[in-house]
């Protein structure tokens, strides 16, 4: 047991000197064999994406699930952003300051 343990930290060891040491290596010509590939993440393509006209205003801020943009009257738009494409996203609420 002794051994199968200091086998397994050692291997450990080695891929965590390889990690810290892998920005270094680049430089150097190594080859290509410790280069990985940066990970990047795999959502399908439009699940948590809005497009916002420039007319909607200035944004501001987030909240809840919902926008909050500036109009160029100076009133404020809240603007909701949870449902499908195409009726999302949907202005909720424009206030007007008199």
């Amino acid at each position: 047991m002794d051994r199968y343990t200091k086998a397994v930290l050692t291997v450990i060891a080695v891929a965590l000197v390889v990690i810290a040491a892998r920005p270094f290596l680049t430089e150097s010509g190594w080859p290509e064999l410790l280069s990985l590939a940066t990970a990047q993440a795999q959502l399908p393509a439009g699940i948590r994406e809005a497009t916002i006209p420039r007319a909607w205003g200035k944004y501001v801020g987030y909240q809840s699930g919902n926008l909050l943009f500036e109009g160029p009257d100076r009133s404020l738009r809240i603007v909701d952003l949870d449902g499908k494409p195409p009726e999302y996203p949907k202005m909720k609420w424009v206030i007007k300051f008199e």
